[in-house]
């Protein structure tokens, strides 16, 4: 759901194998890969909510966040209702939450504390005759204007005078929650209700999405009762740690729509530098990969070949898209002459990037997912040639 990787600094895509340590390696790789990592604020993702960000940090934690607990369980343990019956109410719920955050009007200011860091930022999002406007700028540290229309989005550095340039719309930030809206969450996830509290002034049920196995991460969301809009997103590790959160601090859940915002986003920056980063989609089998046995509740989203123009260099690399539905891994390859091990790896909230070598590939794998989960992935990637 997700958190700081939502509004990464563009950097050279030749940071993905630089010289140097292992870690700083792959700290480079982690902010050029979270560019395209589908989060979890998700989460942020997750982040991803691809991308999580800041609220309190007292949890009301199960006596057991581990064990496997199912929303439809009355009081003394038995099962009220049927297994399908959770399935529905699952899904239709993780709908209900991401659809509001994609038709309703909002605009707002939300905070994201992931690894110890802290980031301030501001969000309009509209729907103006049938069209998506939205703009995201940070409040602190280096200034970057994420702008979308639709399925075009540009992210302005003004101290770079850059604009970078996608035919996409990674529709996955804070508030929005779903990778996949057809994913079997109910075999992975459980939905547990726990009451309602305020938050950035409005009512709103408080909700746990408790994961059934230890290969991905539990949520804790705040929605408004009346709208769905998330609020308020935590990522939990296996035994309740809030890795990652996002909260707004300020919302207007109705706000006067504003036609002109991309183009007042856009005074100034004629001048500016435009570098496009474009995707072409293709298969495994093309790009010369498999997967020696699935993962575990993890779907192929897509995989892309990735032809960039940065700093007028092209650069192209492989990217291969999992999701469960909720939390999601991108791997990233490219050939690289660097000789030194693998295995280095790096965490940052609930952001967690792993190095491995494939022949003469380098590989990087990175997810709003516990670091076993990523292991299994980079074991399991295979060259068929």
């Amino acid at each position: 759901m997700k958190r700081i990787s939502v509004w990464p600094l563009r950097i050279k895509l030749k940071m993905l194998v630089p010289h140097g340590s292992p870690r700083i390696r792959v700290q480079h790789a982690v902010v050029c890969c979270a560019l395209w990592l589908i989060p979890a604020i998700t989460w942020a993702n997750p982040s991803r909510v691809t991308a999580a960000g800041a609220g309190t940090r007292d949890v009301a934690l199960l006596a057991n966040p581990s064990q496997k607990i199912d929303s439809a369980a009355s009081a003394d343990g038995q099962y009220s209702k049927p297994q399908q019956h959770h399935e529905a109410s699952l899904r239709s719920w993780l709908q209900r939450v991401s659809q509001a955050a994609k038709d309703r009007n909002y605009s707002g200011v939300f905070v994201v504390q992931s690894g110890g860091r802290i980031v301030t930022s501001t969000i309009d999002h509209y729907v103006v005759h049938g069209n998506t406007l939205e703009r995201v700028e940070t409040l602190d540290g280096q200034r970057r204007i994420l702008v979308c229309h639709n399925a075009e989005t540009r992210t302005i550095l003004p101290d770079a005078r850059l604009i970078v340039v996608e035919d996409h719309h990674t529709d996955y930030s804070f508030p929005r929650m779903l990778k996949t809206p057809h994913a079997d969450y109910a075999t992975h996830y459980k939905l547990r209700q726990e009451g309602h509290e305020r938050c950035a002034g409005y009512v709103c049920d408080v909700t746990r999405i408790i994961p059934q196995d230890d290969l991905r991460y539990g949520y804790r969301l705040w929605t408004e009762q009346r709208s769905g809009l998330l609020v308020k997103a935590q990522t939990l590790n296996d035994l309740g740690k809030v890795l990652d959160q996002v909260a707004f601090t300020q919302l207007d859940l109705n706000p006067k729509p504003r036609p002109d915002l991309i183009s007042e986003a856009l005074k100034g920056t004629s001048n500016y530098r435009i570098e496009h980063m474009r995707a072409s989609l293709s298969t495994p089998q093309a790009q010369g990969w498999a997967l020696s046995h699935p993962i575990p509740g993890f779907e192929s989203v897509g995989i892309y070949k990735r032809r960039l123009m940065l700093h007028g260099k092209p650069t192209e690399v492989t990217q291969w898209l999992f999701s469960d539905g909720l939390a999601s891994v991108s791997l990233f390859a490219g050939p690289s002459a660097d000789s030194r091990q693998p295995g280095a790896s790096l965490h940052m909230g609930d952001t967690n990037a792993l190095l491995a070598r494939k022949g003469a590939w380098s590989v990087i794998v990175i997810g709003a997912v516990p670091a076993k989960t990523l292991q299994l992935f980079a074991d399991s990637l295979k060259q068929l040639h």
